[in-house]
């Protein structure tokens, strides 16, 4: 094994901190750790992807869940919302008004109706 000057004086004074008892120990040491850091690479590359793939699925899933349930929320407002057109007149005016405190409520609650806060808001008018 060929080394630089410069190689061997740094592998010398790096043999006195490690406690090695030659050069030959120092450098099956070295080799040694070097060994293990690569593979500890690859190993973490190869874990990294695997969490990666497993959160990438958990997610996909999830999204798949929610757009379902949206899908069916989305129907059932259809089915109320057919029905209570069919049920009375309302002018163009009411109707832009109910837009805007309703934009307004949901903002204001977050999202979270409830049919009972609903029916009292409706009696205190």
């Amino acid at each position: 094994m060929w080394l630089t000057p410069r190689a061997a004086l740094r592998m010398d004074a790096a043999s006195i901190l490690a406690g090695c008892k030659s050069r030959s120990d120092f450098v099956e040491r070295a080799i040694n750790f070097y060994a293990g850091y690569l593979a500890a690479q690859n190993h973490t590359d190869f874990f990294a992807q695997a969490i990666a793939e497993m959160v990438s699925g958990a997610i996909a899933g999830t999204e798949n869940r929610i757009a379902r349930l949206q899908f069916k929320e989305a129907v059932e407002l259809a089915k109320l919302t057919r029905i209570l057109a069919s049920m009375g007149e309302v002018d163009e005016e009411s109707l832009r008004q109910l837009h805007i405190q309703c934009v307004n409520e949901v903002k204001r609650i977050n999202g979270v109706i409830r049919y009972e806060d609903a029916v009292k808001y409706q009696k205190e008018e």
